[in-house]
């Protein structure tokens, strides 16, 4: 059988790939590197980069060139078939990941380079690489006995079918609700370009009718702009007891058991590994080790938050009372209040404003916008193979017209497709023994509404900033000119700070010079008026104590469910932080860490603080930006060089302080949210370190 995975390739051949093509070369694959491996440690001379790291190094890149469109695909275009040849493929990928992390003679070969004379002879970048190269040994458990050992693989191979069961759980439930109305007026309010999309024919009548789904971007225009209330509670329903026991398909995906499992397995693994809680494990690669100084974070922020929320919530509910005579609010008619307050205060109409933001005019504003700050160009190409006709490709040149990188981009929401927006890396920036150059290449995913009737899709601001969001991830990747592997790209990064570079990007969505950049109505032709801007910018901070308290129930529930030594309950954890920060009223059957993917599935357990916490970072580097030129070159050439291009070679707080020339400072952010209290006319900043 021909298998495209096995060829010699670039770029993956998408269109070639088929199910029956993933476990034979993930097998074939992993037999190669194993017996290349066996090879390489046993040869008696003296190990040095070239004849050790290297090529161990571009063995395993070529493995990872298979795995990673499996794993992509298996995202994008979730099938029944492909999710079976993942779901195996994953399995042999855990076995591989087991073999090579307990392999007592590759880890003694790097011993021994590093106790070495030739290991003066590194590069810096070299010697970053293999000092973590030999960390993540011992945080696979090198040092276990042979039982332990067995203990471990056991564990991570269950937690890795696990993280993929409650993926899975997510998709099926997410697209296993759906609600038809047959009547028009059952969702007045909800966007033109909204109904449109969701609208078909029955099949018998051939009446007009509108089904409503639980993909993000429908279920947010339901909950923001459907005048039903009845329809928005059963929404809201439906959408926060998704895999759960809980709501119209209570227990046919529920992720409960599997989350205890998980969490269970966790605190196992930890102290297999010598850690008290898998909180602790999870810090040793972030920046910051100390639980105790996550949480007084978290709590400082939450004191400023708290105060900041409660007034806007009590606001809102004056709001809601006088305009609609309504004494009671409940969870799915905040949102919809929410936005009504929002247009009451800023006469801000959201339809006439997306008219401005068609997404290419976005997209081509957003390539302008890095083309100023660091001299690179977007140049899009054509017949690339990819695994939708909406996905598109570009290439990334520098200032010399030097190819950096590339990147994939699938924008549209469809079905089979995973919810939200993430980045992930196809290969990083490395050089190879035979003297070529491995580009990076970036995946970069939204789910917006795609085209309708050949008219261009509109994006809402948040999605514009969704969009910048990914964006300042995929610039990471590419822009990190490191070529040592394990350190080039976003590889090697902690990941308290790898949110650092896309929360930046956000912050061009909140300026008129940019704003203007990035719009042109898509029928006019005309950017968009001063006086739209003037009230886009006005929003800025609404509700932003409510945005920010959302956060810290999120970070404090994962952190706290981490940082136990017994497994508890997790409605019990949940409840309890819940307590501690919400302001909204109780709902007992409401199971929102049952999707919570960043913790159960991805890479943020014991981590999701880190979106606020390289926020900080983010605000205080954007300060500078403000003060210098949002479009600044001297300033982006600085950032460049000091962050974005430096991947994982050296200490991230280090290298900020390059850039900025002191340390972040909490107060930045607090007076970013408008977070602090003024006092006598006079904001004080004073232990806001």
């Amino acid at each position: 059988m021909h298998n495209p995975l096995l060829t010699s390739y670039v770029l993956p051949p998408f269109q070639k790939i088929q199910p029956k093509h993933m476990v034979p070369a993930i097998q074939y694959s992993i037999k190669n590197l194993q017996k290349f491996i066996k090879k390489i440690t046993s040869q008696t001379h003296p190990y040095t980069w070239e004849n050790l790291c290297q090529p161990i190094a571009e063995a395993k890149n070529s493995l990872m060139k298979i795995w990673s469109p499996i794993k992509h695909l298996n995202a994008v275009n979730n099938t029944k078939e492909i999710r079976k040849s993942y779901e195996q493929s994953l399995h042999l990928i855990s076995q591989y990941n087991n073999w090579i992390t307990h392999h007592k003679k590759l880890y003694q070969s790097y011993k021994t380079l590093k106790n070495s004379t030739n290991y003066l002879q590194l590069t810096p970048n070299q010697k970053k690489s293999l000092k973590n190269i030999l960390r993540d040994f011992k945080l696979s458990g090198i040092h276990l006995s042979k039982n332990k050992k067995k203990k471990y693989q056991q564990i991570t191979s269950e937690l890795s079918t696990l993280s993929t069961k409650y993926e899975n759980n997510i998709l099926d439930a997410t697209m296993g609700w759906e609600k038809t109305i047959t009547k028009k007026n059952m969702l007045n309010g909800v966007p033109k370009n909204i109904l449109k999309n969701i609208q078909s024919k029955h099949k018998k009548t051939n009446q007009k009718q509108w089904t409503i789904t639980l993909n993000l971007p429908i279920y947010l225009a339901i909950l923001t702009y459907c005048e039903n209330e009845k329809i928005r509670k059963e929404c809201y329903y439906a959408y926060n007891t998704r895999a759960s026991n809980q709501g119209p398909n209570a227990n046919k995906w529920d992720n409960e058991p599997i989350m205890k499992k998980i969490l269970k397995l966790r605190i196992q693994l930890a102290n297999l590994l010598g850690f008290p809680t898998y909180a602790h494990q999870s810090l040793t690669t972030k920046t910051e080790k100390n639980p105790q100084k996550i949480l007084s974070f978290l709590n400082k922020l939450l004191k400023y938050a708290k105060h900041k929320g409660k007034k806007e919530l009590k606001q809102l509910k004056l709001f809601v009372k006088k305009k609609y005579q309504k004494n009671t609010m409940y969870p799915w008619d905040i949102t919809f209040y929410s936005e009504k307050q929002k247009q009451h205060l800023f006469a801000i109409d959201n339809e006439k404003i997306k008219s401005y933001f068609p997404v290419n005019q976005v997209l081509q504003g957003l390539f302008e916008i890095t083309k100023r700050i660091y001299q690179i160009t977007f140049i899009q190409k054509t017949h690339i193979q990819t695994w939708h006709p909406h996905v598109q490709f570009y290439n990334i040149y520098n200032s010399k017209n030097q190819l950096q990188g590339s990147i994939y981009l699938d924008i549209y929401t469809r079905q089979n497709k995973r919810s939200g927006a993430w980045m992930e890396e196809y290969v990083e920036y490395m050089h190879l023994s035979n003297k070529k150059i491995q580009k990076p290449v970036a995946y970069i995913i939204c789910n917006f509404h795609p085209p309708n009737n050949n008219k261009p899709t509109l994006l809402t601001h948040q999605e514009i900033i969704t969009l910048f969001h990914e964006f300042g991830h995929g610039l990471h990747h590419i822009l990190a000119q490191k070529n040592t592997p394990g350190i080039s790209g976003i590889n090697g990064i902690p990941w308290d700070i790898i949110e650092f570079p896309s929360q930046f990007m956000e912050n061009y969505c909140w300026q008129k010079t940019s704003l203007k950049i990035i719009s042109k109505n898509h029928i006019t032709q005309k950017s968009i008026p001063q006086k739209h801007l003037i009230k886009i910018l006005k929003t800025k901070n609404h509700h932003s104590g409510l945005f920010i308290l959302y956060q810290l129930q999120l970070s404090l529930f994962d952190f706290i469910l981490h940082y136990q030594k017994k497994s508890q309950k997790i409605q019990k954890i949940y409840e309890k932080v819940r307590k501690k920060i919400s302001i909204f009223p109780y709902i007992p059957w409401k199971r929102s860490q049952n999707t919570f993917s960043h913790i159960f599935s991805g890479e943020y357990a014991a981590g999701y603080y880190s979106y606020l916490w390289a926020n900080k970072l983010a605000i205080n580097a954007w300060y500078k930006f403000q003060k210098e030129g949002i479009l600044n070159q001297n300033t982006g050439k600085s950032f460049l060089k000091n962050i974005l291009s430096m991947g994982g070679s050296q200490n991230p707080i280090k290298l900020f302080k390059k850039f900025l020339g002191k340390k972040p400072t909490l107060y930045k952010m607090l007076k970013y949210y408008n977070l602090i209290q003024k006092k006598n006319n006079t904001i004080h900043n004073k232990n806001h370190k």
